[in-house]
């Protein structure tokens, strides 16, 4: 035998025998009934997944319709269809008023990297915790003489605080169970309309279209308030609920990459789903502020003008303090994330 004429000795034979081409032919069959029996049942589960949408869509529009009727929806701004039920009924998650607060440094119920809203009016300062505000979502309290409600929509991770005197009356704000652009519907106990968090608006009611004042805020840890306010006091967790503050029923949702729970009316690809901004109107000029851009800032400070007027604000380039240090008198403030800013404020420019 040449060199030529057969394998050589030590190397595998390639070549293919019969029997290599049955062997082969029922391997390719094998994979065929398995692959295509694979696609059949996958394609079969995108059907059943689209009729189950399709059902859970028609269930949550007679649901939402159901739940919307507990409110006040005249002269409505938004299309009805941009309103979702999130889940609870009308006051399911229970919104605080006038909350038990103790002095900071008696405030052992806290861990010193807790995120606090702060807010400072009339010489008085107070925190209050994320941990509750997650199973409350907002607050009615009074400080410095001020009424204020003090809002957090977890779904959103935003932030707010507002007057609640409005048209000669001290409003208290409840939790809706509704939602637009997965955000947080206040309503209020006075005339059951609705109020939207970062739409910066009431969307129903008598006063829909109108804004509530909007004050100054911080988002820091328990340890950097205490540092700069030692005489604040703090909300405790003596709420009058039973609810575990202790657990975060929204870390599955945190931890995930730039989910969105509920729909939202537009989407934009600007800047990251999730990424936090804070977003300031001022008359028409919107403008959203990217934390990860005030961060990198010299010193974490941004200095701007809209409409000609200053805005600062910081954030600490090492940690997770936000700070609204100035904006214009009638401008609107909330700190949230991008996709809920952008879905309310398609116009909105941003920061850069």
């Amino acid at each position: 035998m040449t060199e030529d004429s057969g394998p050589r000795k030590g190397r595998r034979d390639y070549r293919w025998t019969p029997s290599r081409i049955v062997l082969a032919t029922a391997i390719i069959g094998a994979g065929g009934v398995y692959i295509g029996t694979v696609a059949r049942r996958e394609i079969g589960n995108i059907r059943e997944g689209f009729a189950r949408d399709a059902a859970y869509a028609e269930l949550l529009r007679s649901t939402t319709d159901e739940q919307a009727a507990d409110f006040n929806l005249d002269n409505l701004v938004i299309p009805r269809s941009e309103i979702s039920f999130g889940g609870p009924p009308k006051d399911g998650i229970p919104a605080l008023t006038r909350p038990e607060v103790v002095h900071i440094a008696a405030a052992d119920h806290l861990h010193e990297d807790d995120r606090v809203i702060g807010v400072s009016i009339g010489g008085e300062t107070r925190a209050y915790p994320i941990r509750a505000l997650m199973y409350h979502e907002a607050v009615n309290d009074e400080i410095g003489g001020t009424p204020i409600a003090v809002i957090y929509c977890p779904l959103c991770d935003s932030v707010s605080v507002v007057e609640r005197r409005f048209g000669g009356t001290v409003h208290e704000f409840g939790i809706s169970g509704l939602l637009v652009n997965s955000n947080v519907l206040l309503y209020d106990r006075t005339d059951d309309s609705l109020w939207s968090q970062v739409g910066l608006t009431a969307i129903s009611g008598p006063h829909a279209g109108s804004s509530l004042v909007h004050l100054p805020w911080e988002i820091t840890t328990v340890v950097e308030w205490r540092k700069a306010h030692p005489d604040s006091t703090v909300m405790t967790f003596n709420t009058g609920f039973d609810r575990p503050y202790d657990e975060n029923p929204y870390s599955s949702y945190f931890d995930s990459v730039d989910q969105v729970r509920f729909p939202l009316s537009r989407e934009d690809d600007r800047l990251r789903t999730r990424a936090p901004i804070v977003g300031v109107k001022l008359g028409d000029a919107l403008r959203a502020y990217p934390i990860a851009v005030v961060r990198a800032a010299p010193g974490g400070l941004v200095r701007d003008l809209l409409n000609g007027e200053r805005v600062v604000i910081v954030a600490d380039p090492d940690g997770d303090s936000v700070r609204v240090v100035e904006v214009p008198d009638g401008a609107m403030v909330v700190y949230t994330f991008w996709f809920a800013w952008a879905a309310f404020h398609p116009e909105t420019d941003i920061y850069e």
